[in-house]
């Protein structure tokens, strides 16, 4: 009865690690999660092309064409 339990136990924990690697795959891993923040806010700089401004209240760089501060909603 041992046997049975443990080739069920066994079969259920083979078939829940399917399912996760297959959505982990499916999904895939985003490369931007695989960066720290300082990487990710180089990264980000690399890719734009557009000119940034550093918002006065909260000193974060955006794009330049932005009304106002995407991160603490300063009007400029």
């Amino acid at each position: 009865m041992e046997i049975v339990i443990s080739f069920s136990t066994i079969i259920i924990s083979a078939f829940i690690f399917y399912f996760v690697i297959k959505s982990a795959v499916r999904n895939g891993i985003n490369e931007s999660m695989l960066f720290t923040d300082e990487q990710r806010k180089e990264h980000e700089h690399a890719e734009s092309d557009e000119p940034q401004k550093k918002c006065p209240q909260c000193e974060k760089e955006h794009d330049f064409d932005y009304p106002k501060c995407p991160y603490c909603k300063h009007e400029y």
